[in-house]
């Protein structure tokens, strides 16, 4: 053990991270000091600043390599992500901090386009109005705020690279969406997460727009009381909540502000020291450059998974298997739980160029850590989940039905169920259908016949 790590596992102790959950231990030695030093400078939420760097670095990744997870099925590293607290809780600091470096892309892609520009114009200038053999520039961004369809579209077609909805309160987002019943953004959303070609018709152009590898992510903040509106019946059966990462932080104390003011004044060098090394490791990521072929489509670099790896994999992702295979009743499957290898993969990914961008191991092909990390993380992220749903069910859920299951254990069998419901009035046929209405719900699960668990 080297001192980096030997540091980092004392600050692990120290900030009680492993009490949070947070497998952090499982990222770059690099970026853990990195980590630890901006939230001990900013005061920052150690979760939040983890998870929004993680996304970062998906989006720094972009097309530019993508993950085979079997056979033909290849995946970019694009992540759906929301950011959960009450207010003032700082989520959108660390958000802020994580995405500065590719702010700062996008400022110099500005000033790129303003020069080339001018220099286009003046071309044409001097050829009287006849074309010239110089391409005309375009605008490359990569973090978008406030969007149409055929923006998010037509950004992307300039950026082939990848791009990302980056947006500080998402249920704006969302519900803008909704805004009008045929808007066809939330289908494009989730068919650029299938990987699948996006195609969008132009009403002044014949020729659509098509992007045949499509890289979108999309990370923002709200806050617990309105999380519940995302909810609905339309988004839970399309998918699409199964397809985010919800961070809902262990420790939700709002940060005290450090009180002497020399303390701040100091760390202002030490903040800025830190934030280069977390800039040099996107510009890294930014600078792996992917191949085209002859018509300008972009290929990724496609990196397999060791045999070993692939082990690893395909023995995680096959006891989520067998445990659905369990259920006779194919309505009490987890589809959430069916979607996760996606997920792992992608952040697979992800910890691999990470480490490889902190110069600790390679990029030639995906490691078992990477799996076991990705596999780690992600089970963290649905321990928040699982707080999300549970909140939103118990705070709309009537009060018989509360009543109900604070009087059955967590392990109880249709007998228990039926006595606590006679102690509230519920009739015995009014109990059986609310039991199996309540597993389809999500709220027990059968583990045998006439036997349930509670899931909230």
């Amino acid at each position: 053990m080297n001192v980096l790590e030997l540091t980092n596992k004392v600050r692990m102790e120290a900030e009680d991270v492993k009490r949070i959950g947070l497998p952090l231990d499982a990222f770059p030695q690099k970026l853990q000091d990195i980590i630890f030093e901006v939230a001990r400078i900013e005061q920052f939420d150690l979760e939040y600043l983890t998870m929004s760097m993680l996304s970062a670095a998906a989006i720094a990744i972009g097309n530019s390599c993508h993950i085979r997870i079997r056979g033909s099925w290849k995946s970019c590293p694009a992540l759906y992500v929301i950011l959960i607290g009450r207010p003032g809780q700082g989520k959108t600091p660390p958000l802020d901090y994580a995405f500065r470096p590719l702010q700062e892309h996008d400022f110099l892609q500005v000033s790129k386009f303003i020069e080339e520009n001018k220099r286009y114009a003046e071309l044409n200038a001097g050829n009287k109005g006849n074309a010239t053999d110089t391409d005309k520039p375009v605008l490359v961004q990569t973090i978008l705020s406030d969007l149409t369809q055929e923006a998010m579209m037509r950004i992307h077609n300039d950026n082939q690279r990848g791009i990302v909805i980056l947006v500080d309160e998402i249920m704006g987002f969302f519900n803008s969406i909704y805004r009008y019943n045929d808007s066809p953004l939330l289908t494009q959303l989730l068919t650029a997460y299938s990987g699948k070609p996006l195609k969008v018709s132009r009403c002044n152009n014949p020729v659509p727009i098509i992007i045949p590898h499509p890289c979108i992510n999309i990370i923002g903040t709200t806050q617990t009381q309105r999380i519940g509106e995302l909810f609905t019946k339309e988004n839970v059966s399309s998918g699409l909540i199964d397809r985010i990462l919800f961070l809902h932080p262990k420790n939700r104390d709002i940060p005290k502000m450090e009180e002497n003011p020399d303390a701040g004044m100091q760390g202002n060098d030490r903040a800025e020291s830190v934030y280069r090394k977390w800039k040099a490791i996107i510009d890294k990521l930014l600078a792996l450059e992917p191949d085209h072929d002859e018509k300008g489509v972009i290929i990724p670099k496609v990196l397999d998974m060791s045999e070993d790896t692939y082990r690893c994999f395909a023995k995680w992702k096959n006891t989520l298997i067998e445990k659905a295979n369990s259920f006779e009743d194919e309505r009490l499957i987890d589809s959430r739980m069916m979607k996760a290898d996606s997920n792992v993969a992608r952040l697979a990914l992800v910890f691999q160029l990470l480490g490889w961008a902190c110069d600790e191991i390679h990029m030639q092909h995906i490691d078992v850590c990477s799996v076991q990390a990705a596999i780690r993380m992600y089970d963290y992220l649905e321990l928040s989940y699982q707080s999300i749903k549970s909140h939103i069910q118990t705070d709309s859920m009537p009060p018989l039905k509360k009543a109900f299951l604070d009087l059955i254990h967590p392990d109880f069998t249709t007998a228990d169920a039926i006595k606590a419901g006679a102690e509230i009035g519920i009739c015995e046929s009014t109990v059986k259908k609310d039991l199996a209405k309540m597993c389809e719900e999500q709220i027990l699960q059968k583990t045998a016949h006439g036997v349930y668990k509670k899931l909230l």
